[in-house]
């Protein structure tokens, strides 16, 4: 298991981003089979045996993606991703997801601004896209407290269990 960025909270708690194990499966499984927590992305609600492959799937990430556990005081609370979307051109996306308990915390926010000191530090990024929907209106204000700008409407930008699915389109420099 390896920690790649750690953040302090004010009461001393450890917000912190590592490697993905095997043994973090059943903490997974608990927001990955969460339809609360899927209702606005283009997977789930997982089976064990989806969760199981997330697990493995993140394990075997590429060079230049980083798909990572985010742990509150070493308790898997959800996951981030940043990754290249293009080499040529140094962009990349981020994602992030978060057990419903740990919701309205701020952990979001902090864990979109670790995804950003990763992709535009140590992957060298200098654009970085997120995506969200139109009515999780949560996601796209952890958006803006992280300094991304609206940038338009992505219609029919996703296929989901029922149709597709508008997005809203969000991206920050290096430079800003």
């Amino acid at each position: 298991m390896k920690q790649i960025m750690e953040h302090r909270l004010h009461d001393g708690t450890r917000l912190a981003l590592r490697s993905f194990t095997q043994q973090d499966v059943d903490t997974v499984h608990a927001y990955a089979a969460d339809p609360l927590v899927c209702r606005y992305v283009d997977w789930g609600p997982n089976f064990r045996s989806g969760s199981e492959a997330f697990i493995n799937e993140a394990r075997a990430s590429a060079p230049g993606a980083f798909n990572l556990a985010a742990t509150l005081d070493s308790e898997v609370i959800g996951a981030g991703a940043v990754w290249t979307t293009s080499e040529q051109h140094a962009s990349g996306e981020l994602g992030y997801v978060l057990n419903s308990r740990h919701w309205g915390r701020g952990y979001a926010t902090i864990v979109a601004g670790m995804l950003l000191d990763l992709g535009f530090a140590t992957v060298g990024l200098q654009r970085i896209e997120a995506t969200c929907a139109p009515q999780n209106t949560a996601s796209r204000r952890v958006l803006e407290k992280s300094g991304f700008s609206y940038e338009g409407l992505l219609r029919g930008h996703q296929r989901t269990a029922s149709g597709r699915r508008d997005s809203l389109l969000h991206a920050r420099l290096s430079s800003d």
